[in-house]
This record gives C-alpha cells, sequence and structure tokens, in this order.
C-alpha cells in the first residue's frame, strides 16, 4: 500500500480509502489483503483514482476469481487492456465479466486473452472496434486452436491489412464486396465486418477460401482468418449472444467457483490474515516507535564502541613500547648465551 501511495500521490484520507478496499476485500474474497494492495499498484501505475481503483478493485478480484489466474496479473491485463480499447475506468467490471464469458464460452483463457490483446488491443482501439467483437474473435480462433500470441498476431494482420490494404487486398475485397466502411462513410463494427465476409466465403470452394484468405491475412494471419471464416453459424452466435448477455459473469463464476471446501479454505486464510492486519494495526504505533528510537540510538552506540576500540588500540601499543627494550635485551642475552640454541638441540635428540 505504500508503494500504491507513492505511485498514485494520494493524500492521506484517499490512502485509508484503498487501504480499507484492500482490507474488505482480503478479508471477504479469495484473496488476500496483500494481494488486493498488489492489484492496486497495477491500477495506480495505469493512472487511475482513487475512487476509480476502490470502485474497479472488485470486478478486477471476481474476474481473478472466477478465471484462476493470479490477481496482479489480471489487474495488470485489465488495466492495460482498458486502456489500449479507450475504456474508462467505471467499465473494469463489465470489461471483467466480457473476459470472463468468453473464457467461460470458448477454449481459451485470461491469460491468454491478455497475451493476444498485447498485439491487437491499441489497433482495436484505433479502429474503435469494441471489447465484445475482439473476444468473439479471439474465441472462435481459440476454439480453433488459435490462441494467445498467434491469435494477436492472426486478428493483427487482419485488421491492418483490411484498414490498410495492398493492391492484391484491394483486388480480394473487391471480389468478396468487402468493405470496412458503411454507405454513410463510417467504420463498420468487426462484428459486422466478419459477418460480411463469413457470408462472402460461404459460396468458394476450399481453394478459393485458401487463397482469399492468403490474400487478405497473409500467411501467418491466414489460419487465423479461416478460423473465423469456418466456424460454424451456430458457434458464432452462440458465442455473440453469451457475450452480450455477460453481465454480472465474473462475480457469479467467481461465487460458483469458490463453493466447495476448498474455496471455505480459501476465505478463511483471508479472513484470518484480515484479523492479523488488525492486530497488526494496534501494535504498529507502537513497534515503530522503538524501532525508530533504537535506530537514533545505535549510531551513538556505534560511536563510542569506536572510541572504546581506538583507546584499546592505543593502550595496547603503549604497553608494547614499554615492553620492547626489555624484551629485546633478553632476545639478545639468549643469542649470546646459545640457550637456545641448545634447547632446540634438546628438543630434536628427544
Amino acid at each position: 500500500m505504500s508503494t500504491v501511495a507513492s505511485i498514485s500521490g494520494a493524500t492521506a484520507e484517499e490512502f485509508e480509502t484503498l487501504r480499507a478496499k484492500a482490507q474488505e476485500m482480503g478479508a471477504t474474497t479469495a484473496f488476500s489483503a496483500t494481494e488486493s494492495a498488489q492489484a492496486l499498484e497495477y491500477m495506480a501505475m495505469a493512472g487511475w483514482s482513487t475512487s476509480e481503483m476502490a470502485d474497479g478493485l472488485a470486478g478486477v478480484m471476481n474476474l481473478a476469481a472466477a478465471s484462476g489466474e493470479d490477481l496482479a496479473a489480471t489487474s495488470d491485463i485489465v488495466t492495460d487492456a482498458m486502456t489500449a480499447f479507450g475504456m474508462s475506468a467505471e467499465q473494469s467490471t463489465y470489461f471483467s465479466d466480457v473476459l470472463a464469458k468468453t473464457a467461460s464460452s470458448a477454449n481459451t483463457n485470461v491469460g491468454l486473452m491478455g497475451e493476444t490483446f498485447k498485439y491487437i488491443a491499441p489497433l482495436a482501439g484505433a479502429m474503435n472496434y469494441s471489447i465484445e467483437d475482439m473476444s468473439v474473435a479471439i474465441g472462435l480462433m481459440a476454439n480453433a486452436g488459435i490462441k494467445g500470441s498467434q491469435s494477436g498476431t492472426s486478428l493483427r494482420n487482419i485488421i491492418t491489412n483490411l484498414a490498410s490494404p495492398t493492391d492484391t487486398v484491394v483486388t480480394a475485397m473487391e471480389a468478396l464486396g468487402i468493405s470496412l466502411v458503411d454507405s454513410d462513410g463510417k467504420t463498420k463494427t468487426f462484428n459486422t465486418t466478419l459477418s460480411e465476409m463469413r457470408e462472402s466465403f460461404a459460396d468458394l470452394d476450399e481453394v478459393q477460401r485458401t487463397q482469399y484468405a492468403s490474400a487478405i491475412a497473409g500467411k501467418e494471419g491466414m489460419s487465423g482468418f479461416l478460423a473465423l471464416i469456418n466456424s460454424s453459424d451456430s458457434d458464432f452466435e452462440a458465442l455473440t449472444k453469451s457475450i452480450e448477455n455477460c453481465a454480472g459473469a465474473s462475480e457469479e463464476m467467481a461465487k460458483i467457483r469458490l463453493d466447495n471446501l476448498e474455496g471455505d479454505v480459501t476465505l478463511f486464510k483471508s479472513a484470518v490474515e484480515g484479523a492479523k492486519i488488525a492486530v497488526s494495526d494496534k501494535l504498529s504505533p507502537v513497534l515503530r516507535d522503538i524501532v525508530q528510537k533504537a535506530t537514533e540510538v545505535i549510531p551513538k552506540i556505534q560511536e563510542k564502541l569506536s572510541s572504546a576500540i581506538d583507546a584499546g588500540k592505543k593502550a595496547v601499543t603503549r604497553i608494547k613500547d614499554a615492553f620492547s627494550p626489555f624484551i629485546d635485551k633478553l632476545k639478545i642475552a639468549a643469542d649470546e648465551s646459545g640457550i637456545l640454541d641448545k634447547a632446540a638441540g634438546f628438543l630434536k635428540d628427544s
């Protein structure tokens, strides 16, 4: 939380609001207060205000709990992708619901979707494409085994080529009757464009589909493009409707995931940490005072010890200097008498 305060520039009052929110979430959810604070850290780095962080935390935590992902990583995915899509922090709960519903309705997960967003979120945001439409495309590709960075690369190629077409792409688009804008010159939604492409490809044979897919999406994107085109109408419509009706999905999924003994134990651990923090809050001021005073005293102790050591060294030097002449005379006398040589010979013989 100190890190959150330093990044966000929160006032003392705002800091206490965020700290209380982290403690509340830690005591009542599957995540600890420490994990909640880490999630707030990513929100602070994304530039969210205190109120936005407090309001958005629950949605992010529900998404992490529903998906089984790490809370801090989930917060990072949500904040980065929302910024790229041009969405406000107030929409974080809905954004979380979209991701949760997609992950539960298609063969993917939040972590893989986050990897895909790295490639397409800024571009989709620039095209004003919605998170719902992108999630449908991601889900359809995932059902065909194209996920993570691979689906991100495919979608990026598709959108880029359609928005800024080469002569080859223009020829293919004209032949298929594909256009990104409507009769009024407004950009169509990606779902509308995708629906029209699916209709255009419906009457083509396998060879023609492959040729046009390669022309529009390129070699790196054609597999993903064909996954979008070849998916059945029922799958396309079911996934689209599922995502359209996603409100509350992350919270409901989080509750279901925790409705077992393991979930009870997890909640118990979070509650215990909350109790430990409450006790620590009472003791912390006293302990901090003790540590701070001890810190002030240690340099003084160090100074006195240093002085004592210096004085000891001087005393030893004086003693050495005082006895040095006497020791030298004994050594000379011993050498002259040969007593040292006799003692050495005696020891050798024995």
